[in-house]
């Protein structure tokens, strides 16, 4: 079984409540023959995947938009 260390960010935008935020994850990828598996990390803590079952940090609601890095700081800076 191979071990990878990556890193990943993902913006996300509460379709609910409208707080956005961005979150880079260290992921432990093990790769053997027959699957793959992740886990995450979040500022050192084993966190869920943020891809399965995101929730807003300001309401709790699962109403969540994922998207590419950089996306919320630059609706910040254009508002």
């Amino acid at each position: 079984m191979q071990t990878h260390h990556v890193q990943r960010s993902y913006s996300f935008a509460c379709l609910d409540c409208g707080h956005g935020w961005e979150d880079t994850y260290d992921i432990d990828l093990s790769v053997s023959e027959d699957q793959v598996t992740a886990v995450y990390h979040l500022d050192g803590a084993h966190v869920p995947s943020p891809l399965q079952s995101p929730r807003c940090p300001a309401c709790e609601s699962h109403k969540i938009r994922i998207m590419r890095p950089g996306r919320v700081a630059a609706a910040r800076r254009n508002a």
